[in-house]
C-alpha cells in the first residue's frame, strides 16, 4: 500500500554509468539493425539459391522422349548421392495432397516463402512434367533447407556474437575513459568533504591539463581564497567589535558600580554625565556597525538613485554643521550645479565621517572643495585639514575597520574606528572611490563621483 506524502526513490546513476550505457546504446542500435538487414539479405539468397535447384532442375535427370518411370526413379537412385544436403527426388504418377510428408520439414518459421500456403509444411517444388508418357508422370524436387538453415543459425549466431562484444567493449572503454577523465573531479570532490570554516586555507587538486576541470579547480581555489580572506576579515571585525563595545560598557559599570557603593559621596551630576557619554558612544558605534551592516548586505538600493547637485547637497551639509571653536570650517564650491546619482542620506555621511576625522586631527582649519572634472567626467570632493596626516604606508590601512594609524590617540579621540570604512563602502556603492592623496600639510581625502550626463545639461 503507498503511503501518501511518501516519493519512491528514484534510481540514480552516476555520470561515469549514464555515458557508458549510452555509448553502449549508440553502438549496439545501428549494429543491431544492421546486422537484422544482412540476415535478411543472406536469407533471401539462400532461399533463391534453393528454389533454382528445386524448380529449374538443375540436379536430377529430366524426362524425355520415351521416359518412363521405372527409367525415371532408376536415374534418380544413381544421382541420389550428388544432390545437395536436405535435397530428394521423386518420380511419381500422380501428386496428391498429403504426399511426401516430413514432420522435420521447415519447423522454422523465417521460410515462409517456401510453403505452399497458410498451415502448408510440404515444400514440393514440381521440376518437368511429362503428360505424354504412358503412363504419365512427375519428378518432384523436395528440398529441407536444413543445410540453410544450420547457415542461416550460423550466421545469426556470429552476428549476435560481434553486435554483443563490440557493445561491451564500447560500454567498458566508456566506463574506463570517463573514469579516468573524472579522476581529479574526484580528488576534488574529497578535498571538499575535507574544508570547514576552520580549515579554509587547503585547497582542491589542480590537474596538469588545461581543460574545463583544471578552470574550474583553479576557479574554486579562487573562490576559497576570496572566501578564506572574508573569514579572516570576519574574525578580525568580531574580535574587534567585541573590544569596541567592551570598552564602554566596562567604564560604564565601573563609574555606575563606585558611585554604587558610596552613594552619599557620589557626584551624581558627573555621574551621570559620564554614563550618557558612554551611552553615546555604544549608540555611535551600534549605528556604525548597523550601517556597515546594511551595505554589506546590499540593502541599500545600487541602481542610479536621484539626481543631486553635489555641491548645494555640501554647503547644506557644511551650514548645518558646528565645528569645535578652535577650528575654522572653510568650503569651496562652484556656482553652476554639480550633478551626480545617488542617495543624499549616503553621500551626506561620507561627508559627515570625512568632517569628524578631520574635526578630531586638525590644528586650526579644515577646507572643504567641489569641482567639476571634466577631462575624467567626475565630480570631485577634497576635505582637507592641517593636522598631524598620514603616512604613505598607512594610507590604504585606515580605510579598514577598526583601524586606528596612532592607537595612543585612539579613545581619546572619541571615534569608534568605522567612520573611513562606512565612507568608502559608500562610494563603492555609488560608482566612485574614496582615496587619500598627498598634501603639502595634514590628510587630503579625495571623493570622486561619475558626473551625471544629463542631456538636459
Amino acid at each position: 500500500m503507498r503511503h501518501p506524502g511518501r516519493t519512491r526513490p528514484r534510481l540514480s546513476l552516476s555520470m561515469r554509468a549514464r555515458a557508458a550505457l549510452l555509448s553502449a546504446l549508440l553502438v549496439a542500435l545501428p549494429l543491431t539493425a544492421g546486422a537484422v538487414l544482412a540476415i535478411e539479405f543472406w536469407r533471401r539468397d539462400l532461399l533463391d539459391v534453393a528454389l533454382r535447384y528445386s524448380d529449374k532442375g538443375l540436379v536430377g535427370p529430366r524426362p524425355g522422349a520415351g521416359a518412363t518411370i521405372e527409367t525415371c526413379k532408376e536415374s534418380i537412385d544413381h544421382t541420389r548421392d550428388t544432390l545437395p544436403s536436405g535435397m530428394s527426388q521423386y518420380c511419381v504418377q500422380d501428386l496428391v495432397t498429403g504426399f511426401i510428408t516430413d514432420p522435420g520439414v521447415l519447423e522454422n518459421h523465417i521460410w515462409p516463402e517456401a510453403l505452399g500456403g497458410p498451415g502448408d509444411r510440404r515444400p514440393l517444388r514440381i521440376v518437368e512434367t511429362d503428360p505424354t508418357a504412358d503412363p504419365p508422370f512427375q519428378l518432384v524436387t523436395v528440398n529441407t533447407l536444413k543445410r540453410e538453415q544450420t547457415e542461416l543459425d550460423t550466421l545469426i549466431l556470429s552476428a549476435v556474437l560481434v553486435v554483443a562484444g563490440l557493445t561491451f567493449l564500447t560500454g567498458t572503454a566508456t566506463w574506463f575513459a570517463v573514469g579516468r577523465a573524472l579522476r581529479p573531479m574526484e580528488a576534488i570532490r574529497l578535498r571538499f568533504t575535507e574544508l570547514s570554516a576552520h580549515h579554509l586555507n587547503q585547497r582542491v587538486p589542480v590537474p596538469r591539463s588545461d581543460n574545463e576541470i583544471g578552470r574550474l579547480a583553479r576557479t574554486l581555489n579562487e573562490t576559497l581564497d576570496r572566501l578564506e580572506e572574508a573569514m579572516e576579515r570576519q574574525r578580525r571585525f568580531t574580535s574587534d567589535a567585541s573590544h569596541e563595545l567592551r570598552t564602554p560598557l566596562a567604564a560604564l559599570r565601573a563609574e555606575l558600580e563606585i558611585a554604587g557603593t558610596r552613594p552619599e559621596r557620589a557626584d551624581w551630576p558627573s555621574v551621570v554625565e559620564g554614563a550618557l557619554g558612554d551611552v553615546l558612544r555604544l549608540q555611535r558605534l551600534t549605528e556604525d556597525l548597523l550601517t556597515l551592516t546594511r551595505l554589506d548586505t546590499g540593502q541599500p538600493p545600487t541602481g542610479p538613485g536621484d539626481r543631486l547637485d553635489l555641491a548645494r547637497l555640501i554647503q547644506d551639509e557644511c551650514a548645518r554643521r558646528r565645528p569645535p571653536d578652535h577650528l575654522r570650517l572653510t568650503v569651496s564650491a562652484p556656482n553652476e550645479p554639480v550633478p551626480v546619482r545617488g542617495r543624499a542620506s549616503l553621500l551626506a555621511r561620507v561627508l559627515g565621517n570625512l568632517l569628524d576625522n578631520a574635526d578630531r586631527y586638525a590644528e586650526r582649519w579644515v577646507e572643504v572643495t567641489v569641482r567639476r572634472d571634466a577631462a575624467c567626467g567626475t565630480a570631485v570632493l577634497e576635505v582637507r585639514d592641517d593636522g598631524p596626516g598620514i603616512p604613505c604606508a598607512d594610507r590604504e590601512r585606515v580605510f579598514d575597520r577598526f583601524t586606528r594609524v596612532d592607537d595612543a590617540r585612539g579613545h581619546d579621540t572619541g571615534g569608534t574606528g568605522l567612520g573611513l570604512a562606512i565612507a568608502r563602502h559608500v562610494a563603492t556603492v555609488h560608482r566612485g572611490s574614496l582615496t587619500l592623496v598627498d598634501s603639502d600639510r595634514g590628510a587630503c581625502f579625495l571623493l570622486a563621483l561619475p558626473l551625471d550626463a544629463d542631456p538636459a545639461d
